[in-house]
């Protein structure tokens, strides 16, 4: 069902920045912005990366993968 549900979310603000975005409005941006983020966010929860293609979006935070401090530095004197 939540699927389901974010399939519905990502097609209507999808077809609202593809239909009804380009239009002029008393609030340029706002409307735009709010649609695009949910059309962002319901991808991603699909499992689809769209921010590549919005370059303005940015890529999110990459953790990095480290070996334990253990391995780094120590020694042991026997």
């Amino acid at each position: 069902m939540k699927r389901q549900f974010a399939w519905f979310l990502a097609t209507c603000s999808g077809l609202y920045l593809l239909t009804v975005g380009l239009l002029p409005d008393p609030l340029p941006i706002i409307d735009e912005v709010t649609a695009l983020w949910v059309f962002v966010k319901a991808m991603a929860y699909l499992g689809y990366d769209v921010r590549k293609w919005v370059p303005f979006l940015g890529k999110g935070k990459v953790r990095e993968t480290r070996a334990p401090r253990a391995v780094f530095g120590r020694t042991v004197d026997v």
